[in-house]
C-alpha cells in the first residue's frame, strides 16, 4: 500500500539547497543595488543562509532557523527601525523574484512565493516604521 505523502512547496521549490541558491543570487543583487545596499551591506555575513533558512521554515521545510535564529518575533525585530521606503520593498520583491527566476525555481512555486513575498514585505515594511519601545511591547522583549 502507497501512503500519500503531500509535497511541500519547499519540496516544490527543490529543498534547501535551491532555496539557498535564490537567496544567495538576491543577497549578490541587494548588496550593489543602490536602493537595498544602505539596509543590507551592514548586515550580516550569513544574510543569504538565514534568509534562506526562514523561507525553509515558512514552506514546509526543517524548522531549523527556528532553533538557531528564533521565530517570526525574531525576524519582526530584526528589521526595526530601519524605515523601509515604498521603493526598497518593491525592489526587495522584484530582485527576489529576479533570483527564483534565475536559478530555475520550479514555476509550481512562483505564484504562492509571489503572493507570499509581496504579503511579507508588506509587512516588514510596516513593523520598520513602528518606533522600538512600541515593537518591543508588541513583541513582548524586555529592554
Amino acid at each position: 500500500m502507497t501512503v500519500y505523502q503531500p509535497q511541500t512547496l519547499f519540496d516544490v521549490a527543490g529543498g534547501a539547497d535551491r532555496i539557498t541558491e535564490m537567496t544567495t543570487a538576491f543577497y549578490e543583487k541587494a548588496l550593489v543595488d543602490p536602493l537595498l545596499s544602505p539596509l543590507f551591506k551592514e548586515g550580516e555575513a550569513d544574510h543569504a543562509k538565514y534568509l534562506a533558512g526562514w523561507f525553509s521554515v515558512v514552506f514546509g521545510g526543517p524548522k531549523d532557523y527556528l532553533t538557531e535564529r528564533g521565530d517570526l518575533g525574531f525576524v519582526i525585530w530584526k528589521h526595526v527601525a530601519m524605515h523601509i521606503t515604498d521603493y526598497q520593498r518593491a525592489r526587495w520583491v522584484n530582485l527576489m523574484r529576479q533570483a527564483a527566476a534565475e536559478v530555475n525555481i520550479d514555476q509550481r512555486f512562483l505564484v504562492p512565493f509571489d503572493r507570499f513575498i509581496d504579503s511579507v514585505s508588506r509587512d516588514v515594511q510596516a513593523n520598520s516604521h513602528v518606533p522600538r519601545d512600541e515593537l518591543r511591547e508588541r513583541l513582548g522583549i524586555m529592554k
